[in-house]
């Protein structure tokens, strides 16, 4: 490889010496920022002519969605994940020596606009939730319940297998996610089943003896059947999102998206004085307490006012 060789070559060639490397998911995302993003941009430059003010350039372009007047494009997230893709790529590019060190410490990401909102059910819109899966109960709706008093993701409820469950000790084990591919290169998805997201999505989860109760019910005999369907194959995501949606219009209750479950979780646990930050960090995966600070460190209105009612000891 030499500082003339097309960026579209470098980019497939690092592609291909990654993929026994990373999971499968993170593969398939990469292949998609690349084909979407990157070649369209960069594909037929040599790759030793692409300089910081290029990469530069083209993180305003993706922001503003190629009106340099107002912003329109993509948010700071995706901007971040695809250069994470370019960077990565050039990183493989200087290691095969074909070009100098990119000097990505004098790249600037577009501010955040606002304060992004955890959207989460309130106390009385979880009790009418959970009354209605008590009304309700099934292998199905007890998944909804296991995710509103652990936080689990919904890949990660899809590949809960009975030999992850033990009720000795009440603790679930989170070990694999469920996720639909899209391999872009065949242009087909297929069912991957494979680690969690991160190191620290592998975890296990106390769970109240109140749910153990209910999780008992559904139980077999086989380790490998999966909870959600009480046999060999799982259900995928899209799948179990759908049943969740039809399950809370059919009954009324709060339109919310499944993930916001995961949200509702965490916004209790921090509700409470002696859930401690830590141990909510841990049980939900995250890869600090700082991360999971910033998402629900924001406390509500009603938690702020009990704070402050503190204050009145000293009047």
């Amino acid at each position: 490889m030499t500082e003339n060789t097309q960026f579209k070559t470098l980019v497939n060639t690092w592609l291909n010496s990654k993929q026994a490397m990373i999971t499968a998911s993170t593969h398939a995302n990469f292949v998609l920022i690349a084909e979407n993003h990157l070649i369209p941009q960069f594909g037929r430059r040599k790759i030793g002519t692409i300089t910081e003010s290029d990469i530069q350039g083209y993180i305003m372009y993706l922001y503003n969605d190629g009106r340099l007047d107002k912003g329109g494009g993509l948010t700071v997230k995706t901007i971040r994940d695809v250069i994470l893709v370019l960077r990565l790529a050039m990183a493989y590019a200087y290691k095969e020596k074909a070009i100098p060190l990119i000097n990505w410490e004098m790249i600037e990401y577009p501010k955040e606009l606002g304060i992004k909102r955890v959207v989460s059910l309130s106390k009385e819109e979880e009790q009418n939730l959970i009354q209605c899966i008590y009304l309700n109960l099934n292998r199905k709706t007890a998944g909804i319940l296991v995710a509103l008093l652990t936080g689990v993701r919904i890949g990660e409820l899809c590949g809960l297998q009975m030999k992850d469950i033990c009720l000795s000790n009440n603790t679930i084990s989170v070990n694999k996610t469920v996720q639909r591919i899209f391999d872009k290169r065949k242009g087909t998805t297929y069912i991957h089943i494979g680690p969690p997201k991160t190191k620290t999505s592998a975890r296990t989860i106390p769970i109240p003896y109140l749910l153990g109760n209910i999780i008992k019910r559904f139980l077999t005999d086989n380790p490998n059947q999966y909870f959600l369907t009480g046999k060999n194959k799982p259900t995928e995501p899209r799948t179990y999102r759908q049943f969740f949606a039809r399950f809370i219009k059919r009954h009324g209750l709060t339109k919310v998206k499944f993930h916001e479950i995961r949200h509702t979780f965490a916004v209790r646990a921090i509700e409470i004085p002696e859930f401690d930050i830590k141990s909510l960090s841990e049980i939900l995966g995250h890869k600090n307490v700082s991360f999971t600070l910033n998402v629900y460190g924001s406390a509500n209105i009603q938690q702020k006012a009990k704070c402050m009612n503190l204050l009145n000891d000293l009047l």
